[in-house]
């Protein structure tokens, strides 16, 4: 069972980061190491601003410090889970959608960071629609990967089922499904099971059996790779794939993690995996490159549950969008889980 401060350090670890990450995300992997050193909240938004719009997407609605489509998305999971109606592809899409439109009345303008969803808050497509994109895509995006965390706080015999509802809702394709199971299931075993990380590949393996078999060769890689201050340019395409990104990955041209369920997925785990505090794996996460805020508000929240908020710096605690509101929900969601 988690505790209640569990439960707010991993909601506010989730948002960290996040809106660490979002200051920054798109940025190349060797840039990032040569400038970032976390002493204080950097905003390279406006930067990035001719790639983003490229691809059609507003960077006018980010601010520092805010969360992203990750944090709103995961928090919309979270209030399925106790609002007592079932999880189910539709009471997701419901509080997914909630959230999104509280949030667009605070902020005036829709939440920064959506992919293909935009387009369904904007009526310009259907779920139906986004759903056939990502089921035909080799390289389905990483929003199941990104909100999966707390399907592993549920009973462990309901936890594949509902993280696979969680991928199908919006992306149902077998490389989703693992990402949102692998997510859930590493939470589980580290912050319900209270196991050991050596321990967690094995387990993790078994749950992802039968679903894709490039996910489980390329899980297999990832879990012989060395710590990340020993990566080598050849370990960092285990992670990210082609480097640098190529088509029909995104955003091309630069080294990093692509906005890739899969690729996202095995990132969390060996950075999850390799750390020992919070802070350090917000790091890590931060200095991979491209979409970190993704990879970040994972690899942060998972670690947070485990381990504490206390490492990272105070600037970010104090700082962060919505701590107030994400402390409420912790509440919320741990009378939930005693019942």
């Amino acid at each position: 069972m988690t505790t209640k401060k569990q439960l707010q350090d991993i909601l506010l670890g989730i948002a960290i980061g996040d809106a660490y990450g979002a200051g920054i995300e798109f940025e190349d992997r060797d840039w990032l190491k040569a400038n970032i050193d976390f002493s204080k909240f950097v905003m390279r938004r406006n930067d990035v601003i001719k790639v983003l719009n490229n691809k059609g997407i507003e960077v006018d609605n980010y601010n520092e410090w805010d969360y992203t489509d990750d944090t709103e998305m995961t928090i919309g999971c979270v209030k399925t889970i106790i609002s007592g109606e079932g999880i189910s592809e539709e009471t997701l899409m419901k509080y997914w959608t909630l959230e999104y439109e509280q949030d667009k009345i605070e902020k005036g303008i829709g939440r920064h960071g959506h992919g293909s969803m935009r387009w369904v808050y904007n009526s310009e497509k259907s779920i139906e629609e986004i759903k056939d994109f990502q089921r035909n895509r080799p390289n389905p995006g990483n929003a199941p990967t990104m909100r999966a965390i707390p399907f592993g706080l549920l009973p462990s015999e309901q936890i594949n089922e509902y993280a696979t509802i969680n991928a199908m809702a919006t992306h149902p394709h077998p490389k989703a499904v693992a990402s949102s199971i692998l997510v859930a299931r590493l939470t589980e075993f580290l912050i319900i099971k209270k196991r050991k990380k050596t321990d967690a590949y094995d387990y993790c393996k078994e749950h992802l059996k039968n679903i894709d078999q490039e996910f489980l060769k390329k899980f297999e890689l990832v879990e012989q790779l060395p710590s990340p201050n020993m990566l080598q340019e050849p370990d960092y395409e285990i992670l990210c794939g082609k480097q640098p990104i190529i088509k029909p990955w995104y955003p091309e041209g630069i080294k990093g993690l692509p906005s890739d369920a899969m690729q996202t997925a095995l990132s969390i785990y060996y950075f999850v995996k390799h750390a020992d505090t919070a802070f350090e794996g917000l790091k890590q996460a931060i200095w991979l490159g491209g979409d970190v805020d993704s990879v970040a508000s994972v690899v942060t929240g998972i670690l947070a549950g485990l381990y504490g908020i206390e490492s990272l710096p105070n600037y970010m605690l104090e700082n962060v969008e919505g701590r107030d509101k994400l402390i409420k929900l912790s509440q919320k969601w741990y009378e939930y889980l005693i019942k």
